[in-house]
C-alpha cells in the first residue's frame, strides 16, 4: 500500500486503468471463447445430429415406398408395369444407398454404429428378397412371391424399421445432449460475466475511492495550508504523507513557507530602520532642496547675464561680417574692372592693328579693283563687235528671205516639177524669218547689256572715289581712337590694380578683427551654453530633490504601513 501510495499520480491512474481494461478483456475473450463453443455446438448439432435425422427419416420413408411398390407388383393383375415399378424400387434403393453413405460419416458413438450395421444387415437381405419376389411375379407364381413376402418380409422389414427407429433415436439423444450442454454453456458464461462485471466494479470502486481519497486528502492539506496563509499564519507546514506529485508539491510549498517565514523575519527586524532612515533622508532633503533653490537663482542671473553678452557679440560679429563683405565685393569687382582695362588695351592695340590692316588692304583692294574695272570697260566693248555682227546677220536673213521668195516663185512658174523646190524655198524662208526674230532678239538684248555695263562701270566708279575720298579718311580717324582708347585703358587697368590692393588690405584687417570677435563670441556662446546646461542640471536637481524629498515622505509612509502589515503575521 504504502509503494502504492508513493507513486506518481500519472502512474497511479494508468495503472488503475489498465487493471480495469485487462479484467474488461479477460471478460471479452472468456465470452468470445464460450460463444464459439456455443457456436460449434449448433453447427454440430445441425450438421451431425438433426441431418442424420433427416437421412434416416428420408431413407425410412423410401423403405415404406419400395414396400408398396413390391406389394403393388404382387397383387397387380396388370403385370406389363412390373418393370417399371421394378425401375421405380432400384432408383429408391439408389436414393438410399446415397444417403446411407453420407450418414456414415455423421455417425457419432458405437452403439448407433451398431444400430446401423444391424439396419444394413437386415436392409441386405430384404433387397435380395425384392428381387427373388419380382422373379416370382414375372414368372407367374403371384402366391408364392406373397407367401415369401409374409414369411420373410414382414420380418426383415420390421428389423429394418427397428434399427432406423433406434439410429434415429439415439441422434434425437445426442441432439437433446448437445441442446442441453449449450444450455449449460450459456449459463455458465452468463455467470461469469455477472462475476466478473461485478469484480470489475468493486475494483473500479475501489480504486477511484483510494485515488480520490489521496487526492482530497492532499488538496485538503494544500487548502489548509492557503487558509493558514490567508491568515498571516506562517507557523505550521504541511505534514508530508507520500512521494507523489502532490508529496512533492507539500514539500515545496513548506519550503517556501519556510522562505516566507525567514524573508519576514528579516523585513521585521529592518523595518524599523527604514522609517527612521526615511524621516532623516525627508529632513536632509528639505535642506538640501532650500540651499539647491539659492543656487539655482545665482545660475540664472549668470545665465541671463551671459546670453545678453552674447547677444551684442552676434550683432558686432554681424556688423563686421557686413563691411568684410561689402570690401570683398569692391575688391572683386576692382579685379573685374583691372581685368576688364587690360582686356580694352588687348582690343584697343588689335584695333590700332586691325585699322592700320584695314587701310592697307582697302587700298590694295581699291587698286586691284579699280585695275580691274578698267580691264572690264575695254573688255566690254567686245558687245559693240557682238551687236555689229547681229546687224550682219539680221542683213544675210533678209537676202535669204528674198531669195527665198523668189525660189517660191519660181517653183510656182515651174509647176508639178518644182514644188519640191517651193517645199524647200519655203522651208528656208521660215528658217530666215526665224534668224531676222533672233537677230532682233539678240540685239535687244545688247542693248540691255550695254546700259546695264554702263550703269555697272559707273558705279564702280563712284564706289572707288568714296574709298578714295570718304573710307580713307575714316580709317585715318579711327586708327587716332584706337590710340586714345588704348590710354584710357591703361590708365583704368594702373587705378584698378591700386584699388585692389587697398581692398586686400583692408579685406586683412577686417578678416582679423572678425576672427577674433567670432572667437569672442564662439567663447561667450560655449559660456552661455555650458551656464545653460548647469542651468538646466540644476532644474533637473532641484526636480529631483523634489521627487527625492516625495519619495522619501512616501517610504515613511509604507515604512509605518509595512510595520502595521508585518505585525499581523505569525511566525
Amino acid at each position: 500500500m504504502k509503494f502504492f501510495v508513493n507513486l506518481s499520480i500519472k502512474k497511479k491512474i494508468i495503472s488503475a486503468f489498465l487493471l480495469i481494461c485487462a479484467i474488461i478483456v479477460f471478460i471479452g475473450a472468456e465470452g468470445q471463447y464460450i460463444s464459439w463453443r456455443m457456436d460449434k455446438n449448433a453447427e454440430d448439432m445441425y450438421s451431425d445430429y438433426l441431418i442424420s435425422t433427416k437421412n434416416l427419416k428420408t431413407i425410412e420413408e423410401n423403405l415404406q415406398y419400395t414396400n408398396v411398390k413390391v406389394l403393388k407388383i404382387i397383387f397387380d393383375e396388370d403385370k406389363s408395369s412390373i418393370d417399371k415399378r421394378a425401375n421405380d424400387i432400384k432408383t429408391v434403393m439408389n436414393s438410399n444407398k446415397e444417403l446411407e453413405t453420407e450418414y456414415e460419416t455423421l455417425i457419432q458413438t458405437s452403439e448407433e454404429k451398431q444400430y446401423y450395421q444391424d439396419f444394413k444387415s437386415a436392409l441386405t437381405k430384404y433387397e435380395e428378397l425384392q428381387v427373388k419376389i419380382i422373379e416370382l411375379v414375372k414368372e407367374g407364381k403371384s402366391d408364392e412371391a406373397f407367401k415369401v413376402y409374409q414369411v420373410d418380409g414382414d420380418k426383415l422389414n420390421s428389423q429394418s424399421y427397428d434399427n432406423l427407429e433406434k439410429c434415429i433415436a439415439a441422434n434425437e439423444k445426442l441432439a437433446d445432449q448437445a441442446n442441453l450442454d449449450n444450455k449449460a454453456e450459456f449459463k455458465k458464461v452468463k455467470y461469469q460475466i455477472i462475476i466478473f462485471t461485478f469484480i470489475a466494479f468493486l475494483i473500479g470502486i475501489s480504486i477511484a475511492y483510494i485515488l480520490s481519497r489521496n487526492i482530497i486528502k492532499s488538496l485538503n492539506t494544500t487548502k489548509e495550508l492557503a487558509q493558514r496563509l490567508s491568515n498571516y499564519d506562517f507557523r505550521t507546514p504541511i505534514e508530508v504523507t507520500s512521494n507523489d506529485e502532490f508529496g512533492q508539491t507539500d514539500t515545496a510549498l513548506n519550503i517556501a513557507q519556510e522562505n516566507v517565514r525567514e524573508l519576514i523575519k528579516v523585513i521585521m527586524g529592518n523595518s524599523q530602520d527604514i522609517g527612521a532612515s526615511s524621516e532623516e533622508l525627508s529632513a536632509t532633503v528639505e535642506e538640501l532642496s532650500s540651499k539647491v533653490d539659492v543656487i539655482d537663482q545665482s545660475v540664472n542671473s549668470i545665465v541671463d547675464g551671459m546670453q545678453n553678452s552674447n547677444a551684442a557679440t552676434e550683432e558686432i560679429g554681424a556688423s563686421i561680417e557686413e563691411v568684410d563683405s561689402n570690401i570683398n565685393i569692391l575688391s572683386s569687382k576692382a579685379i573685374k574692372g583691372s581685368n576688364n582695362a587690360n582686356k580694352s588695351k588687348e582690343r584697343s592695340s588689335e584695333v590700332k592693328d586691325n585699322s592700320q590692316k584695314a587701310i592697307e588692304e582697302t587700298k590694295k583692294i581699291s587698286d586691284e579693283k579699280q585695275e580691274k574695272m578698267e580691264k572690264a570697260i575695254k573688255d566690254g566693248k567686245v558687245v559693240d563687235s557682238i551687236k555689229v555682227m547681229a546687224d550682219t546677220i539680221g542683213g544675210i536673213a533678209e537676202q535669204i528671205n528674198l531669195l527665198a521668195l523668189n525660189a517660191a516663185i519660181e517653183a510656182a512658174r515651174a509647176g508639178e516639177h518644182g514644188k519640191g523646190f517651193a517645199v524647200v524655198a519655203e522651208e528656208v524662208r521660215t528658217l530666215a524669218e526665224q534668224s531676222s526674230e533672233a537677230v532682233i532678239n539678240i540685239q535687244d538684248t545688247i542693248v540691255k547689256v550695254q546700259k546695264a555695263f554702263k550703269s555697272s562701270i559707273d558705279t564702280g566708279s563712284d564706289i572707288l572715289k568714296f574709298i578714295n575720298t570718304q573710307v580713307y579718311d575714316q580709317f585715318d580717324k579711327y586708327g587716332e581712337l584706337g590710340d586714345q582708347y588704348y590710354s584710357d585703358s591703361d590708365f583704368v587697368s594702373k587705378m584698378s590694380y591700386e584699388i585692389a590692393d587697398m581692398s586686400e588690405e583692408i579685406t586683412s584687417t577686417v578678416g582679423q578683427v572678425n576672427d577674433a570677435i567670432q572667437e569672442m563670441a564662439l567663447s561667450s556662446q560655449k559660456s552661455s551654453e555650458e551656464a545653460e546646461i548647469i542651468r538646466e542640471s540644476m532644474n533637473e536637481t532641484t526636480k529631483a530633490i523634489e521627487q527625492v524629498a516625495i519619495t522619501a515622505q512616501n517610504q515613511a509612509e509604507l515604512a509605518q504601513k509595512l510595520n502595521e502589515i508585518i505585525d499581523k503575521f505569525k511566525i
